[in-house]
């Protein structure tokens, strides 16, 4: 018997060979662990334990000894997932009979929670004025308790690195201020703290933090593997964190222990530049593949010889592994390029079923990996996955398989948030702590609000609510002033909603306000405990959701579980900060829903992929910064300070994701895809296939050739040819259709643009107003017209002592409740008042010649067409003064922009030579001029700026103003009775001139930056609309 020690047993399966199927036969046939080979033994596998490094590939596990064992009945080993360094903490917690005198890990919500108010007291100390810090000096500061709690995530990991990596916190201590910025101050005095706080604190509520657990776990999992026991296995693990590689050196070393390596590189590299890996601490080396495995075969003892390949990848599959070692070689030894690896011919089967894909945009990229994915499912049988880091290509993808009726498996599922229930939440706890009509009319239409249904009332009720209530200027946010919007005359889109319509809001609006109220009975407190806001919360989203279903929902209501457990750790907080506290909880947390997706289709992390085996790969978003991901900085511990602390640099990850890159790339089909541009700025592409290209050029452009089928495919796919040149709308409505009645403003905008009053009186078409608008122009011509008519009517002589006071009093009278809001207290009342005196001066002026006033008179001229209808011309006239003459004065009020004389006279704004037109021919019960004779038109500019008002006299030098206004009549009923003409169509912007501003509300529905751009079309050569 031999006295020699035990070489540990370790062994590696190359990136060519289905890691899990490989292991399985291994295991199974007793090459993996000499003397146990339980293929024939159904109860044998009962005694093994297998770690692998997530719960997915523990999974896929289990289904790869289910297709070796052919469906024979077998007690099959224990599988636990370890977890990596860089797993997530829920793939790496169930190490199950290791942790039996464990307390149990504080709760994530009440971690998070309980850091962020160790943060924020922290805050409340620092003098900023004593720091010389600007307002936007650093993270460390939390202006919000959202922040606080995002600044508490940066700090949980800096603790699970701390604790993975077996750092003594004491070396805090020991690095000296003087040393390092301003920022290291601040960072160390808290870290001090806090970092000595939290373990005590969870030794008082008889917790563990989880990374802590975590390593516990494993030491106790260490201690059963040396006590002896059944077949243990490793397999899959970088040994990246000191407690997995203990537990890997373990294993290696028990008599019935092994460990199967992920693609050891063990002839790829050079001996030089292995040794330079194990060696060197240039943090460029930290983002080599074999990095992590070369320190965990030191860490062993072991040499790359001594680990033999468990089974051997096919001749095309190991060349391209030979390649991509070479490829990725350490800077320092890019000098052996020179030296080809491998053959020309071995070269081009390397790559030969590799495909490399480079698209000018993320769109083009996604429909290019889609067709790879869907290529794969005309084979039977035959498997593919797209593996990304980018979680926006991974949902083009998604929705990009849709075309094909595919619905495929994401494994990042959906963030909470972005779900239907999360963002209804979110909605809910905006519109119950900030009501304002957006946030209100957001909620009421979110898909998963049930409110509405609830209380029996029809979608249309939140039609009336939002027309009627929400587009409306309210005096004051609050449900009072939208109850009295509900009230007020409506006109425009609203006015289309009657008494039944509007009793329908107002009950929708009493159970809204009843369903918000118990958030929003704490929106006015002060800093209020987390916990009444959580029931708040709770109660409210139970109110408007009805009883949600799916696994949104269900995710929804456990968060709000561990919410409502654990806000007892925080310190109490504004209501008003309250949403983002939530959003900033919610994040990370996701969806996965339980859907019937294909079977033989997969998009998953590269995480995730580890371990699996597809027969075609697609990676996607190989562009530098997306894969391999940018080093990310810390919050608290920048990068030479994590160096003295002996942590782990952020290159670290850089490594992993190279490792992960080159185990993917061992499937047999390989397609390779990146976009040439992202966001409109030009990307990079990644540094793997840049050293790839330089290595075997050739083979790239060859792959790169493959590749182009599918960019041309994806852009033949949506390729409907060259379209024709838009052309302008010519829609020509049946008569009957054709309106029969219009008013005076609305002649302009027939002669300027047909297409509007077809939009408008043909299809309906109004156009709506912004929701939760502020008073702006349109309110103040309100209130100039009312005033100016209440004034006039009231009898005050306009060199009274007190009209100007009476005046003033009639503007706030017609602002009403508006007056209240600041912008109207600041800026429109001195408007008025400006506009007030210059209008009372104005008037003074005239009192000699003035008889009578006339404000706001209604009229109307009806005349039949040539197709025998009547036509009704209306109007309702600003002013009509009779002077002393007999004579009439027409006056319009404009409080924004205002035509020219010239425009008025040229016939492109009408309107006041037609009321003058009107008034000749008696449309104006009550006013008659002496002989029909017209004195004078004007339009007074009312801006209430400098100067406050301004006199637009039209007058003809040589027409008296009855022949424009009879010429102007003429006209207008000529347009009439073209239009009366079915087969005359209402062109959009007929006049040339008018080109040049295509704005109005209708010139999006005419497509007029489209066809004006490309020149139109000749008339008569327009299109249906």
């Amino acid at each position: 018997m031999s006295d020699s020690p035990r070489v540990p047993n370790v062994v590696t399966i190359p990136a060519g060979a289905p890691f899990l199927r490989t292991l399985v036969d291994g295991l199974l046939d007793g090459a993996l662990i000499p003397g146990f080979a339980p293929r024939g033994d159904p109860l044998a596998l009962a005694d093994a334990t297998i770690f692998l490094p997530t719960r997915r590939a523990s999974r896929a596990l289990r289904d790869a000894f289910l297709e070796a064992l052919d469906g024979r009945a077998t007690l099959l080993p224990r599988i636990a997932p370890l977890g990596d360094v860089d797993a997530d903490m829920e793939a790496a917690d169930p190490l199950d009979d290791a942790d039996a005198d464990l307390p149990p890990a504080v709760a994530p919500l009440e971690r998070r929670l309980t850091l962020a108010k160790l943060v924020s007291r922290f805050a409340e100390t620092l003098d900023r004025s004593a720091l010389a810090l600007g307002d936007d000096d650093g993270p460390l500061i939390p202006a919000t308790a959202a922040e606080a709690i995002h600044l508490a995530g940066d700090l949980e990991a800096l603790i699970d690195a701390i604790e993975t990596e077996e750092v003594d916190i004491a070396a805090l201590d020991r690095l000296a201020p003087g040393e390092h910025d301003q920022y290291w101050a601040i960072t160390q005095s808290f870290l001090q703290v806090a970092l000595r706080l939290w373990p005590e604190h969870l030794d008082e509520i008889r917790r563990l933090d989880p990374s802590r657990r975590r390593r516990l776990q494993i030491d106790a999992a260490i201690a059963r593997v040396q006590a002896g026991g059944g077949p243990v296995v490793a397999a899959g693990s970088t040994g990246s964190a000191p407690a997995t590689r203990r537990l890997i050196a373990a294993i290696a070393n028990a008599p019935q222990g092994a460990v199967a390596l992920p693609g050891l590189d063990r002839d790829g590299l050079d001996d030089a530049s292995w040794a330079t890996l194990i060696e060197g601490d240039e943090p460029a080396l930290a983002g080599h593949p074999q990095r992590g495995l070369s320190h965990l075969l030191r860490a062993l003892g072991l040499a790359r010889a001594e680990v033999r390949e468990l089974a051997p990848a096919p001749r095309p599959l190991a060349a391209r592994g030979k390649l991509v070692a070479d490829a990725l070689r350490p800077a320092d030894t890019t000098d052996l390029w020179s030296r080809a690896p491998l053959a020309p011919a071995e070269s081009a089967a390397a790559l030969g079923e590799v495909a490399i894909v480079a698209t000018a945009h993320p769109r083009g990229e996604a429909t290019a990996a889609a067709l790879a994915l869907r290529e794969a499912l005309e084979t039977p049988r035959k498997t593919a996955a797209l593996v990304t880091p980018d979680r926006g290509l991974a949902a083009r993808v998604a929705v990009e398989l849709e075309r094909w009726g595919v619905a495929i498996d994401d494994s990042a599922g959906q963030p909470l948030g972005a779900a239907r229930a999360g963002a209804l939440l979110r909605l809910a706890a905006d519109a119950a702590l900030d009501p304002t009509p957006a946030n209100l009319l957001a909620l009421l239409r979110a898909p998963a609000c049930r409110l509405a249904a609830e209380a029996g009332l029809p979608e249309r009720a939140i039609d009336a609510l939002d027309l009627v209530a929400f587009r409306t200027p309210l005096a004051k946010p609050g449900f009072a002033a939208l109850r009295a919007a509900l009230d007020a005359r409506a006109r425009g889109p609203a006015a289309r909603f009657g008494g039944a319509d509007r009793a329908q809001a107002a009950r929708l609006l009493d159970a809204l306000e009843a369903a918000l109220a118990p958030l929003a009975s704490l929106a006015a407190s002060g800093p209020t405990p987390l916990v009444q806001l959580a029931t708040g919360l709770r109660a409210v989203y139970d109110a408007v959701a009805g009883a949600p279903e799916g696994d949104d929902a269900e995710e929804l209501g456990r968060f709000l579980d561990e919410l409502a457990d654990a806000a007892a750790s925080a310190d109490p907080i504004s209501p008003r900060s309250f949403p983002g506290v939530v959003e900033a909880l919610m994040a990370g947390r996701t969806v996965r829903p339980r859907r019937d997706r294909h079977p033989r289709l997969r998009i998953l992390g590269p995480l995730e992929a580890r371990l699996i085996s597809v027969d075609r790969i697609v990676l996607g978003g190989l562009n530098d910064g997306v894969w391999p991901p940018a080093p990310q900085s810390d919050a608290w511990i920048n990068r030479p300070l994590r160096a003295e602390l002996g942590l782990a640099q952020p290159e670290r990850r850089i490594g992993l994701s190279a490792h992960d890159f080159c185990q993917l790339l061992g499937a047999r089909e390989a397609v390779l895809t990146r976009a040439a541009k992202a966001g409109g700025a030009p990307t990079i592409p990644s540094r793997w296939l840049q050293r790839l290209a330089a290595v075997a050029p050739a083979d790239y452009a060859a792959a790169e050739a493959r590749g182009a089928r599918y960019a041309a495919l994806g852009e033949r796919l949506d390729d409907a040819g060259r379209a024709p040149p838009t052309r302008p709308p010519e829609p020509r409505p049946a008569l009957e259709l054709r309106p029969t009645r219009l008013s005076v403003t609305a002649v302009e905008t027939w002669l300027r643009d047909p297409y509007s009053i077809y939009a408008r009186h043909v299809l309906r078409l109004e156009e709506l107003g912004p929701v939760g608008p502020a008073p702006g122009p349109a309110e103040l011509g309100d209130v100039v017209h009312a005033a100016l008519e209440a004034f006039l009517s009231s009898g005050v002589a306009m060199d009274d002592i007190a009209a100007r006071e009476n005046l003033l009093r009639l503007g706030r009278e017609a602002f009403g409740d508006l007056a209240e809001r600041d912008e109207v207290r600041l800026m429109w009342l001195p408007r008025f008042e400006r506009i007030a005196d210059w209008t009372l001066a104005f008037e003074r002026g005239r009192n000699a010649q003035v008889t009578t006033r006339h404000a706001e008179r209604t009229g109307a001229f009806a005349f039949p067409t040539v197709a025998g209808r009547e036509f009704t011309l209306n109007v309702r006239a600003d002013r009509i003064d009779l002077l002393a003459d007999g004579s009439a004065v027409l006056i319009d009020y404009k409080t924004g922009r205002a035509a020219t004389a010239r425009q008025a006279l040229a016939g492109f704004a009408p309107q006041l030579p037609l009321e003058g037109a009107i008034l000749r021919e008696g449309g104006f019960e009550g006013i008659a001029p002496k002989a029909g004779a017209l004195g004078g038109m004007m339009l007074l500019r009312l801006t209430g700026r400098d100067p406050a008002g301004e006199i637009i006299d039209i007058r003809h030098k040589t027409e008296p103003l009855e022949a424009v206004a009879d010429e102007a009549l003429k006209r207008f009923r000529q347009v009439v009775d073209r239009f009366e003409n079915p087969d005359e169509p209402y062109r959009s912007l007929s006049h040339p001139q008018f080109l040049s501003r295509p704005e109005g509300p209708y010139a999006h529905l005419a497509r007029v930056k489209e066809w004006s751009a490309t020149g139109g079309a000749a008339e008569g050569d327009g299109g249906e609309a």
